[in-house]
């Protein structure tokens, strides 16, 4: 075994120990606050007894969600918001694990406590992984990667590996693009075999060029003896920004990753929580119409819907319902930042979202649901699936309120206003479509929320 496997097993014994030690505290602080004294030993072992199962259940969720695997960590996502989606997977497990299984074993089952615990395990846990972050860094040791993918995303990684503080241990030797590799002799892998054999961590992360040469598979597979480990560029740059690199997308990647089999239960999940939750706030947003009614009228006296058609599932076209924000008569174009087209009310409306609470009432009906790649307007639609590849695939799943794009692209505004950021919003819906799920939806509402919030104010 060598040096880094063995630094890396020290290094996720730690973590874990950590991480026990966390759901231990957060135990007793949960017994401490339900019982207003501290909990005598019959109560501890009792509690203990049942919740060492958590313990254990919760350390294997978080190694499967990528907690262990710490140079890994993503780059997009803040560890805030990856431990939430984590610690949601992990709260659904005590449910089912106290209220279906522990019952014929234990006599506890907890309620209030396990909400206490929720809570405090959550704080210890990221307060806990916070603050072993630096140490981490300096732990894990250094690493080196070599490159070979398409230029766009070649460019991308090295930035994200040059600016992430979470990487700055890492060094990239060498950035190619397989164009630029005619022959065996323009990769070049003595460096990084020899930072291999001096116990650092070294990787090839490549879409390999000419497949079918022998002579060039020969090189990539004797590194594999030298220490060198191996990374699928698509797979190790979606684990890095979770989105597709849309320069790697053909017809035949879509029908390997997002042709799949029919996903009954979770669609039905989707249409069950699309219709509680628009009906609940569809009906509580009616309290603020008369308010945004009165305000736009008073504004510029124009209408108070803006209804433009817009392509849903399948190219099937749908009208959404949305409080109008811009001008009457201004012509349909790209936005803008500051964009001269939106009313007063408007810039209010939209920096709160509250234009989009009529569209509740869109997903009530089935024409969108509350997550997935935005609907995009008849014009702008054709225009980009004549400009960008495979750009029709967004219409493969129901068009959604909000989305993985929404949430995870850094443009100007709300939307993308050019053909390069829509092409950058594509890799984010690929990355859903192929990865969609109930826990991601509801991770992508929670990040919604907060979004909206800081829009208003809040988190600042």
């Amino acid at each position: 075994m060598n040096f880094w496997k063995i630094k890396s097993r020290i290094l996720n014994l730690i973590l874990f120990s950590g991480d026990i030690l966390s759901f231990a505290i957060a135990l007793y602080l949960s017994l401490l606050l339900r019982y207003g004294s501290p909990p005598t030993v019959p109560i501890l072992s009792q509690h203990f007894s049942a919740f060492v199962w958590i313990f254990l259940l919760w350390a294997l969720v978080l190694y499967i969600t990528g907690f262990y695997a710490h140079f890994m960590i993503g780059y997009r996502l803040s560890l805030a918001e990856k431990l939430f989606k984590a610690h949601l997977i992990n709260v659904a497990v005590a449910a089912l694990f106290f209220y279906f299984v522990q019952y014929y074993y234990f006599i506890i089952t907890p309620k209030v406590i396990l909400i206490f615990y929720a809570a405090f395990s959550y704080f210890l846990l990221f307060s806990w992984r916070a603050l072993s972050l630096s140490f981490m860094r300096g732990a894990a040791g250094k690493g080196v990667f070599y490159f070979i993918g398409p230029r766009p995303e070649l460019g991308e990684l090295s930035r994200a590996f040059e600016h992430n503080p979470y990487y700055s241990n890492f060094m990239v030797l060498a950035g190619k693009s397989p164009d630029e590799i005619k022959s065996e002799q323009d990769i070049d892998f003595s460096l990084l075999e020899e930072r291999a054999r001096a116990g650092f961590f070294a990787a090839i992360v490549a879409t390999f060029p000419h497949q079918h040469n022998e002579n060039f598979i020969r090189k990539f597979y004797d590194s594999i003896f030298k220490g060198v480990n191996f990374f699928d560029f698509q797979k190790f740059y979606e684990s890095v920004f979770h989105k597709i690199p849309v320069s790697l997308v053909n017809e035949m990647w879509l029908l390997e990753n997002i042709s799949s089999p029919s996903r009954a239960v979770y669609d039905f999940l989707k249409r069950l929580m699309d219709i509680i939750i628009s009906l609940a706030a569809g009906i509580a947003s009616l309290f603020f119409y008369p308010f945004i009614i009165i305000a736009i009228k008073l504004d510029d006296g124009g209408p108070i819907f803006y209804v433009p058609e817009r392509v849903g599932k399948s190219g099937k076209l749908f009208k959404p319902f949305k409080f109008r924000t811009m001008k009457v008569g201004v012509t349909i174009s790209w936005f803008e930042k500051n964009d001269s087209r939106v009313t007063r009310v408007g810039k209010f409306l939209r920096k709160t979202s509250l234009d989009e609470l009529p569209q509740l009432w869109n997903i009530f009906l089935g024409d969108i649901s509350l997550v997935g790649p935005r609907p995009d307007i008849i014009n702008f639609a054709e225009e980009l699936e004549q400009n960008i590849p495979y750009y029709k695939v967004r219409t493969l799943i129901k068009p959604g309120l909000t989305g993985w794009a929404q949430v995870s692209q850094h443009v100007e505004g709300e939307n993308p206003s050019s053909v390069e950021e829509t092409k950058d919003r594509l890799a984010y819906d690929i990355y859903y479509i192929k990865n969609r799920s109930f826990l991601l939806d509801l991770a992508i509402i929670a990040k919604t929320a907060h979004l909206v919030l800081s829009r208003m104010g809040f988190f600042k």
